[in-house]
């Protein structure tokens, strides 16, 4: 077959180039672009997918933090009115461990722009360590918002089944205006 449309030189020339042309666009379409801008624009659609699903699961837990402050928030306005003192010997009492307590002393707090703070040192003589756990379940999961600060145990000499302890507790009120 004979492609022969009689050109001259200079029309030759023009054609080779555009031919020319034409190739390099065809291999830039189909070999190098795809590559480049395809590819990474997957990547980049990954990437994308990737950070929103992040940014879900942040809002998720910033919406479960911010139920968990509300949920604090009313408990301690509950809390209103109520004494630690009381309160700590009332578990005590639940508990058959009010025999056990040496002392409850009352012990100020540094104020806080958002609530109020009562803390009580209690010191514990003589219990055991099912007794301990089960004040500390109680404080724990007391409706009140109530904290154990710091304790500190020790094994008594006479009998190293028993304990003493001593606890900082503290409750969580509102401001008082």
């Amino acid at each position: 077959m004979n492609l022969d449309f009689h050109l001259d030189d200079n029309q030759k020339k023009v054609v080779y180039v555009a031919g020319a042309g034409v190739a390099a666009l065809l291999f830039l379409w189909t070999v190098i672009l795809p590559k480049l801008g395809v590819s990474g624009l997957d990547d980049k659609i990954a990437a994308k997918q990737h950070d929103l699903r992040e940014m879900l699961h942040l809002y998720q837990d910033f919406e479960q933090v911010k139920k968990e402050v509300s949920a604090n928030e009313i408990a301690i306005r509950n809390n209103k009115g109520n004494s630690l003192l009381s309160e700590l010997s009332a578990i005590a009492d639940k508990l058959g461990i009010k025999g056990g307590i040496e002392s409850m002393n009352s012990k100020p707090r540094p104020k806080n722009e958002f609530y109020q703070e009562e803390s009580v040192e209690i010191r514990l003589q003589k219990i055991n360590t099912e007794e301990l756990t089960r004040l500390l379940y109680e404080i724990e999961t007391s409706p009140k918002i109530l904290r154990v600060r710091k304790m500190h145990v020790e094994s008594r000499f006479d009998d190293p089944n028993l304990l003493n302890v001593v606890l900082e507790v503290s409750l969580f009120q509102p401001l008082t205006e």
